[in-house]
């Protein structure tokens, strides 16, 4: 088993678009499979995620990551933004998790855990008090993983693409940054 040391971590940019497009679609084909109806499965095209990345680098604070193995193929990406929302009833500069994706042969490494603390550390360097995420509420193993790294379920249910989500939440970014 290789260690979570042999992969780095960069920061991602617009040039990056085109491969955060791919790996994003092989993440979800390998990640959503079974989870989303067939035609929502198949409407997820490459082309429809490279228009989406290029514009995640249009605007203006989005924070992506892109990991790579000891080869230097992309494996897996974060990518996570500030914003204000109210959370257990107080208004705060939070940071929500927008995708943390790993392929399913960079998993069960501690890199999972290295991302979010590592995005938990960039929030709380950036002025963010909590974080949060919404994830597919039948994505049991992901669901598993955000509660083992302290998160909370909250909120109502959501919906993506037809499918129900659950959001999960962390009322102190610093204890995940801080989290083992």
């Amino acid at each position: 088993m290789k260690l979570t040391s042999e992969f780095s971590i960069r920061v991602a940019t617009a040039e990056d678009a085109p491969t955060l497009a791919a790996l994003n679609l092989a993440c979800w084909r390998e990640t959503y499979e079974g989870l989303l109806p067939a035609e929502t499965f198949a409407a997820l095209t490459l082309e429809e995620r490279l228009d989406h990345w290029r514009g995640v680098f249009q605007t203006s604070g989005a924070r992506v990551a892109l990991v790579l193995d000891p080869g230097g193929e992309a494996v897996g990406f974060t990518q996570w933004r500030a914003h204000e929302f109210v959370l257990g009833g107080r208004l705060g500069r939070g940071g929500e998790i927008c995708a943390i994706y790993l392929r399913r042969s960079a998993q069960r490494r501690g890199l999972g855990r290295r991302l979010m603390r590592l995005m938990a550390q960039e929030m709380r360097a950036s002025g963010c008090k909590w974080a949060s995420l919404v994830v597919l509420r039948e994505n049991l193993p992901a669901r598993r993983f955000y509660e083992a790294m302290g998160g909370r379920r909250f909120g109502r249910e959501l919906s993506w693409r037809g499918v129900p989500e659950v959001a999960y939440g962390w009322r102190d970014v610093g204890r995940l940054a801080d989290h083992q």
